[in-house]
């Protein structure tokens, strides 16, 4: 007697497989508090991709499109709060990047030589290709890096303690790996579960889960040890105290409105109260952190000793015994007399001229001008650095050096504020008179490499200096707070971070905030909780002064240079993409010839037992 088996196939609706990345990612991503989910999140993307892969491109890129569109808004929605039409451009941008990848994959599919067709070869080669998209995202006009896959891990860094070694492009790495396996799973599970269940877990199918889970077991075995590693060999060192002034002003209502010199005022008296507090506790106040443009009247480059913002907090410091440095964010304006064609044009140390894209002609024809997001350190010496990452849109438009009229189309956060393109420092630059620190501004932060370069240049302690107002009381902000933990990790350095408002705090070299506050906006609502309430395992405690509060912790700075410090992305993504390149060179695996003999094996054995 002879039976036939017939395979049931198990169909997905696509409406689901469309929706599903967009719920998994919102709940892996911060503030939400299921990071474990990335590693499923990615999985239905893939699903969609193979489901398209004989169709139309059409068809291909719509779905995939749309998908990655819902992933955007549920995670980055917030962008809206700062500018409506800024945040539909970036949301439909950076869903086409990212469609990208698939595209490429797809035509590999298409289009690679016989002696690679293969699935597993495949699958490596999607990593190569997204870590390369990641790599790309990150250095051109239009870089908004802020979903790299990597950064999912912020809501769990005690997990990504190699990222000492590997940075973000690591857990983009393997997350990528973990999905595909479970992918290559559900494949199976599709092909050959209906003929009989128990041989999907007797044969091939089983092997890409427990594969799936063995990696992502180690990975957290080392992390563990990496981090216990990091917290007994950094717990050492001279104390620097530290506070991180957070004015509570409303950035809409209050921060480009109010008169400037009142502002340096408040935040001097918050400054102040701290110095009273550790006075109390017989130590000194050694640096103090005020957040991006706390000095809102842009200081001139050649004049900053005569500006009155500068000069009354250097005659403060002047009759202060403590003597404590100031790192601020500031708005900075520097101007170039030119008479000549075109945009003037800079002499640079090797004698050639460059021109300054982001000049601007003034009322005076012969006069040029630059704005700058600027950091200032006021100690024994005035040192500045210019913010280099800028926001897209707002402050660089891009490829406005071969198309000048975009200028025209700069996104203005406020009509106060400076908008399109600024001027910018060449390269990361670290400040302080001994004690060396990282400026870190605001949108930096999210960049792992560059802020590497920070500690290149000598920082041995990081801070950002940052205004999240913009994006009102949302996730916004909080992500940008948890992404420092992972810069933490990856030099390890201690993180001081000073906002306008939420949030400001410590994190500690292995990822760990020591302290931080919530969110506060405007100048009479302030906060309900007992300030001294909030106290630090460090030492750190909160001081509040009015309507605003300061953060203040003892911090260790250090010497340390990280492999991921000295490789950096360039130096990873090497790495990474020779090993995916050997991955798949190899001949089939064991894995590989279970996983295609799966559905054949079941159905033979079911048809012999009949």
């Amino acid at each position: 007697m002879t039976a036939v088996v017939l395979q049931k196939r198990v169909n997905y609706p696509t409406w689901l497989l469309v929706v599903l990345p967009s719920i998994l990612f919102w709940l892996a991503w911060e503030p939400m508090p299921f990071t474990p989910l990335v590693f499923l999140a990615f999985a239905p993307l893939l699903l969609l991709a193979h489901r398209g892969r004989q169709t139309s491109g059409w068809n291909h890129f719509g779905l995939l499109f749309l998908s990655l569109l819902l992933w955007n808004i549920t995670t980055t929605w917030w962008v809206w709060y700062a500018s409506d039409v800024g945040a539909i451009a970036m949301l439909l941008m950076n869903s086409f990047f990212m469609y990208l990848p698939f595209w490429v994959w797809r035509f590999w599919q298409r289009k690679a030589p016989k002696g690679w067709q293969r699935r597993w070869r495949f699958d490596v080669i999607f990593i190569g290709i997204w870590l390369l998209y990641e790599f790309a995202h990150h250095r051109w006009d239009l870089s908004w890096p802020w979903l790299c896959l990597g950064n999912a891990f912020s809501g769990m860094p005690w997990y990504v303690q190699w990222y000492e070694y590997t940075g973000t492009l690591g857990g983009s790495a393997l997350i990528l790996g973990v999905n595909l396996l479970i992918f290559r799973a559900i494949l199976l599970w599709q092909g050959d579960i209906q003929a009989n269940p128990r041989f999907f877990w007797q044969r091939g199918g089983r092997m890409p889960l427990l594969f799936a889970f063995t990696l992502v077991f180690v990975m957290g075995l080392m992390s563990l040890w990496l981090g216990h590693r990091a917290a007994t060999n950094l717990a050492m060192g001279k104390g620097y105290w530290v506070a991180a002034i957070q004015p509570n002003y409303d950035t809409y209502e209050e921060k480009f409105v109010l008169d400037p010199m009142q502002m340096v005022r408040e935040m001097q008296a918050t400054t102040d109260s701290v110095k009273q507090a550790l006075a109390l506790r017989k130590q000194a106040l050694d640096c103090v952190l005020w957040p991006e443009t706390s000095l809102v009247s842009s200081i001139n480059v050649a004049y900053m000793e005569s500006d009155q913002q500068v000069a009354y907090l250097k005659g403060m410091r002047m009759h202060d015994s403590v003597k404590t440095n100031y790192l601020m964010g500031v708005n900075m304006v520097q101007w170039f007399p030119w008479e000549g064609k075109g945009k003037p044009q800079m002499v640079m140390p090797d004698k050639s001229a460059r021109t300054v894209a982001a000049a601007r002609q003034s009322n005076d024809p012969n006069y040029w001008y630059t704005l700058h997001n600027s950091a200032l350190w006021l100690g024994d010496t005035l040192q500045y650095y210019h913010k280099s990452k800028l926001v897209p849109g707002t402050e660089q438009l891009p490829f406005v050096s071969t198309f000048p009229f975009l200028e025209s189309l700069a996104i203005s956060l406020d009509e106060n504020s400076a908008s399109g393109t600024l001027g910018k420092s060449d390269r990361a630059m670290a400040l302080g008179d001994g004690v060396k620190v990282a400026p870190v501004i605001c949108y930096e932060s999210i960049y792992g490499d560059y802020v590497s370069d920070y500690v290149g240049d000598g920082a041995q302690w990081l801070a950002v200096v940052t205004n999240d107002a913009w994006w009102r009381n949302t996730a916004g902000h909080k992500q940008h707070f948890s992404y420092a933990k992972l810069r933490a990790i990856e030099q390890r350095k201690w993180v001081a971070r000073a906002a306008n408002t939420g949030i400001s705090g410590f994190i500690n070299p292995v990822g760990e905030s020591e302290l931080e506050s919530v969110w506060y906006q405007g100048r009479v609502d302030r906060c309900d909780v007992p300030l001294t309430d909030i106290e630090s395992k460090a030492g750190g405690f909160v001081v509040g002064a009015g309507t605003q509060l300061a953060m203040v912790q003892r911090i260790v700075p250090n010497d340390i240079k990280t492999i991921y410090q000295q490789l950096g992305d360039v130096g990873v993504l090497v790495i990474l993409i020779v090993l995916i390149f050997l991955m798949a060179l190899r001949g089939r695996t064991k894995m590989e010839y279970l996983s295609q003999g799966a559905v054949n094996m079941a159905i033979e054995t079911v048809i012999a037992s009949i």
